[in-house]
């Protein structure tokens, strides 16, 4: 059996949806919750999901 090197490994491919941009936290609110975006605030609850 022959060994896989990285080389003969197939390049992977991402996708990333355009960002619109519709309206955006005050800073004071940005800073506490990590982004000025309100699409990208996800707060961790620090549990697993389907449980």
């Amino acid at each position: 059996m022959e060994q896989e090197t990285c080389k003969d490994q197939v390049v992977a491919m991402a996708y990333v949806p355009w960002q619109n941009f519709h309206k955006v936290y005050e800073p004071e609110k940005a800073l506490m919750v990590g982004t000025i975006f309100p699409e990208l605030n996800k707060p961790f609850l620090g549990r697993r999901i389907g449980r």
